[in-house]
């Protein structure tokens, strides 16, 4: 029986949690003892009988997601190190001090082997020490075998002076008694990464020499086709002022069936959709449910309901936010079964058009139903695969 840590560092969305749940259960039905060091601690509800037979911490917070600025730095990364150099990896202090929290933690845990979620911090400081499975999608398990990381876009230059980085991470691996790296890609090195994902949506497919896992999807992911309407799910503060929320009140005066599962929206704009005809969800839908319900998915672009959509042959509209959704989305457009929009400087009327325009688009919806039966032929077990690698690296 081994103990194993589970930590997620980065991130904002469900399936961060999600993935560790899945995981979490193979492991515990395994007999393996269990704790938990994660960005948002109150996320472990959806596993409550696991979680409290655990032990639980914070994980050591990275100051990017405590500051506006950083996060807007990151949503203009065009790499890995660029994403991180902004969460504040371009400081030695901060750097230092992720190290020493993790130091820690992993002192106080004595884990046997590490299941790091977007975790990169912990990555770094368990490296030599203690076995780490590096989890997530295929955006935030970036390959390690380069000097650098690869750019997510084709000739996109890096924000943050590669170099510069290296040194700053440099200074703090010696402060805290550990080895440089040679080169900066050596950031994401793991005993075994696991990238969770389609590989239409690896971002690094053409770098990547190991296979994707399959991602981590519902048993039921549906099957689209009856469906009428649009249904929108849009996590993160949507204040009622937002246009993308003006959108969506206008749709069901032009004839267009609206659903919606906004969990951040304000009780201002949940009343002001009301209002307007919009169907608010207050608990998360499943996406069986929104396949049969709907006929076009309004997506922030995350990746777990996007991979349910593709599954279920559902087309979508993606206003993305950050990086990875622009990816993502851009992979889906490019396939045939998305349209994408970009909220930030639009009217409310032009968004609403682009939404009625998808929801009519029978090409959009042709596609995605064509691709739908490739997509479902791959699904498989990772958090089945995970397992036996803990349990791989726990024997050794």
């Amino acid at each position: 029986m081994a103990r194993v840590l589970l930590a997620w560092e980065l991130g904002g969305n469900r399936g961060h949690i999600a993935k560790l749940s899945a995981v979490a259960e193979r492991l515990a039905a395994r007999g393996h003892r269990l704790s938990f060091a994660v960005q948002r601690p109150d996320r472990l509800r959806s596993l409550r009988a696991l979680a409290e037979a655990a032990t639980i911490r914070q994980a050591p917070v990275w100051p990017g997601l405590l500051a506006a600025e950083a996060r807007g730095r990151s949503g203009l990364a065009a790499t890995w190190g660029d994403l991180l150099a902004g969460m504040g990896l371009a400081d030695s202090g901060v750097a230092e001090y992720l190290l020493r929290a993790w130091d820690s933690l992993l002192a106080d845990d004595h884990p046997d082997a590490v299941v790091a979620e977007f975790a990169p911090a912990v990555q770094l400081a368990a490296s030599g020490r203690v076995p780490v499975i590096a989890l997530g999608t295929g955006f935030t398990v970036p390959p390690a075998d380069g000097q650098g990381f690869p750019a997510f876009l084709p000739d996109a230059a890096p924000v943050f002076d590669e170099d510069a980085l290296l040194q700053v991470v440099n200074h703090a691996l010696r402060r805290t008694g550990r080895n440089p790296l040679s080169r900066l890609a050596a950031l994401a090195v793991s005993d075994a990464a696991c990238p969770a994902t389609f590989r239409e949506l690896d971002p690094y497919a053409a770098h990547r020499r190991i296979p994707e896992l399959p991602p981590f999807l519902p048993e039921d992911c549906g099957t689209a086709g009856a469906g009428r309407g649009v249904f929108a799910y849009l996590p993160g503060r949507m204040p009622r002022a937002s246009a993308l929320i003006a959108a969506l009140a206008l749709l069901p005066a032009r004839g267009v069936p609206v659903a919606a599962h906004l969990p951040d929206l304000d009780g201002a704009g949940a009343r002001a959709l009301s209002a307007a005809g919009v169907l608010l969800h207050a608990a998360p839908v499943p996406p069986a449910r929104i396949a049969r319900m709907a006929g076009l998915l309004v997506t922030n672009g995350g990746h777990g309901l996007m991979s349910a959509a593709l599954v279920a042959g559902l087309p979508m509209v993606v206003a993305p936010v950050d990086s990875e959704k622009r990816l993502n989305a851009g992979a889906a457009e490019r396939l045939g079964v998305a349209h994408v929009v970009e909220p930030a400087g639009q009217a409310a009327e032009t968004l609403a058009d682009a939404i009625a325009a998808g929801a009519r688009d029978a090409s959009l919806r042709l596609a995605a139903s064509r691709h739908a039966a490739g997509f479902r032929s791959r699904r498989g077990d990772p958090a089945g695969a995970v397992a036996d690698l803990v349990e791989k690296f726990c024997r050794g």
